[in-house]
């Protein structure tokens, strides 16, 4: 089977971020299958060209196929985004129309929905069965985010894109378990909708075993504080990690550091707030390389999540981080309101009311404590889970039985 996947922001294994689109498809052209995924050259986390002197081209990763396509380049959150978003959606649209081959099944998936309709376009010209994917409810995240109001023009036109996406595609893979609660308000059936959620390799836990960087660092931390919560991750608004911070100043004990790892633009605002409180047991270190996440994290005693207060979680959450915290098998403390409580499912730690620094502290409080017998359980329930329900090849499996089925259900139809 030939699948095409759009997605603007799609990256490599080594690029740090989510690669979920590459993780899928490894599987499926391991099994025989030909993906391809097309993706902008320009890195939009970093606002810059992932090849300075290539705009269009095409590359092999370990079987899978991309098609970097240029878009308009820009920083910020102005106009020039918009306008990054649909030059994909012109130019991944015209690099298709230019290949000769006939994909069985194309997939648009957002982050931005002009990725779904240039899916769409692309499907009615090939003669391909057309799903879209489903990992940002926009423009719901900008409106419940207070990005924008309701009636801005930009919600109007990802409204209608929305409903005309949803209602053209053969299914409609979310990765938001409680998606279905707001897509269905649209008037689209339940059983279009299809949840598999973010994954992991389940074979990355041998990076466990990986030289951290950071390492000599945290052992000097340890130094002064015996005890270390970690944050690895992104420092942005949506993280609330003034939560962490205030929890710091609350925490009753002295042996313990706080360290955040990682860059965003919450980082600076962060620092300053921390100086402010006289805070001398918080640490901020730079981001690591991807192959080192899961050793940098194992040599945490506790990690730290914290989310806004907000009723956008009620569709429910698909952090990476929590893939990657669970597999280093290490006891978690999760600040949120969210409709899959990921880490009291997994029976992995504690889950403490979002933005409440005292219930924060003394959360934590608890999971320092925890006895060597307790922490070996968590380690086992966090790898169970992971296993049972985001093994990257058990859902690579789900995303290509879904793309297949609908496939020869549509060609069966046509007959």
């Amino acid at each position: 089977m030939k699948i095409w996947m759009l997605n603007a922001v799609a990256l490599k294994p080594n690029e740090t971020g989510i690669t979920r689109h590459y993780d899928l498809s490894k599987h499926m052209v391991d099994k025989g299958h030909e993906v391809t995924i097309f993706a902008s050259s320009f890195i939009v986390y970093l606002f810059k060209w992932r090849d300075p002197k290539k705009k269009n081209y095409s590359e092999n990763v370990n079987g899978v196929d991309f098609e970097w396509v240029w878009t308009l380049p820009y920083k910020g959150n102005g106009p020039k985004r918009l306008l990054n978003m649909m030059s994909y959606m012109l130019t991944a649209v015209a690099r298709g129309l230019k290949k000769k081959e006939k994909p069985d099944v194309i997939v648009g998936s957002s982050v931005h929905l002009f990725a779904c309709l240039a899916g769409y376009v692309l499907s009615k010209v090939k003669g391909a069965t057309f799903i879209v994917e489903i990992r940002d409810l926009w423009p719901k995240t900008l409106i419940d985010f207070g990005a924008i109001s309701k009636n801005h023009p930009l919600a109007l036109l990802f409204g209608w894109i929305e409903k005309f996406v949803y209602k053209k595609s053969k299914k409609i893979i979310v990765t938001l378990p409680g998606a279905y609660k707001y897509i269905t308000t649209l008037g689209i059936p339940e059983d279009k909708i299809v949840y598999i959620p973010n994954g992991i390799d389940m074979e990355k836990i041998h990076e466990l075993e990986n030289q951290a960087s950071l390492e000599p660092v945290l052992q000097t931390i340890r130094e002064d504080y015996p005890k270390i919560a970690m944050y690895l991750g992104s420092h942005g608004v949506a993280n609330s990690l003034d939560t962490i911070v205030d929890a710091a100043g609350r925490l009753s004990r002295e042996d313990t550091a706080f360290v955040f790892v990682g860059e965003g633009p919450e980082k600076k605002n962060l620092k300053a707030k921390t100086e402010e409180l006289g805070l001398k047991n918080v640490f901020f270190l730079d981001g690591i390389p991807k192959r080192e996440v899961l050793s940098t994290l194992n040599l945490a005693d506790v990690l730290m999540v914290s989310m806004l207060d907000t009723n956008l979680y009620q569709y429910g959450i698909s952090l990476n981080k929590l893939n990657d915290y669970l597999l280093s098998g290490k006891p978690i403390i999760f600040s949120g309101r969210v409709f899959n409580d990921i880490v009291g499912n997994a029976q992995a730690g504690l889950t403490v009311t979002p933005e409440s620094p005292e219930e924060f502290a003394n959360g934590l409080e608890n999971l320092l404590n925890l006895t060597s017998e307790e922490k070996e359980k968590i380690k086992l329930n966090g790898y169970r889970y992971l296993d049972e329900h985001h093994n990257i090849e058990k859902l690579s499996d789900q995303f290509l039985s879904v793309c297949m089925n609908n496939h020869y259900e549509n060609k069966e139809n046509a007959q």
